[in-house]
């Protein structure tokens, strides 16, 4: 089962955002993707000024094997000296959709943090019977990716052709959840956490 990585970071070095970016794409990146389940990472410049990645893996296994290499990365560089690791979110995939946004354009991603002690089936199920037709509809979707996150959380990171319609899909999701008898209501009770951001740089193998 596909596993995800997201992390943030804030600190001096959020003033070299670019060249962290251009950095980590062009040298950690590949070190990653010299193990066999690297699907995709990305560098994202959030808009309240911190910055981190995105990371999607075939397995927890190899997962975890990315987060030694990037360590030792990080130390023999000294990419991020003076930042500090805000959070880590990871966990397994639950419900994925690919968009039809090109997804090596530009893109903007908005991440909802929903508390919950709802299990990912349950949230899986609500999202295809409730919610499937319209996420699949959001326009300017590029990806759609919800995971139950290592703290219990659920996570939804999603990216877009434009920062405007990644905040039409906020609204959208409220306006599921809003509805009455919603079944997304129940497994997702109260509003999110969101977070957005620029995606910077996209590598895939």
């Amino acid at each position: 089962m596909a596993y995800v990585i997201a992390r943030i970071y804030s600190g001096p070095a959020a003033s070299k955002v670019d060249e962290i970016s251009c950095l980590t794409i062009r040298e950690l990146a590949p070190k990653l993707a010299e193990e066999p389940w690297l699907m995709r990472y990305s560098t994202i410049a959030f808009s309240d000024g911190r910055y981190g990645s995105f990371s999607v893996f075939q397995n927890v296994d190899a997962a975890k094997r990315s987060t030694q290499i990037a360590t030792e990365w990080v130390k023999s560089t000294g990419a991020l000296q003076g930042s500090k690791l805000d959070e880590t979110m990871e966990g397994e995939v639950g419900y994925a959709v690919q968009g039809s946004a090109d997804d090596d354009g530009e893109l903007y991603a908005v991440g909802r943090l929903y508390r919950t002690d709802a299990s990912m089936d349950a949230v899986r199920q609500a999202l295809q019977s409730e919610g499937d037709s319209t996420i699949k509809a959001f326009t300017g979707l590029a990806r759609y990716t919800a995971a139950k996150l290592a703290d219990g959380r659920i996570g939804i990171f999603a990216a877009f052709d434009t920062q405007e319609h990644a905040r039409q899909s906020s609204e959208q999701a409220k306006a599921l959840r809003d509805k009455a008898g919603s079944k997304l209501a129940s497994v997702l009770p109260s509003d999110p956490q969101v977070i957005e951001g620029r995606v910077m740089a996209t590598y895939r193998k």
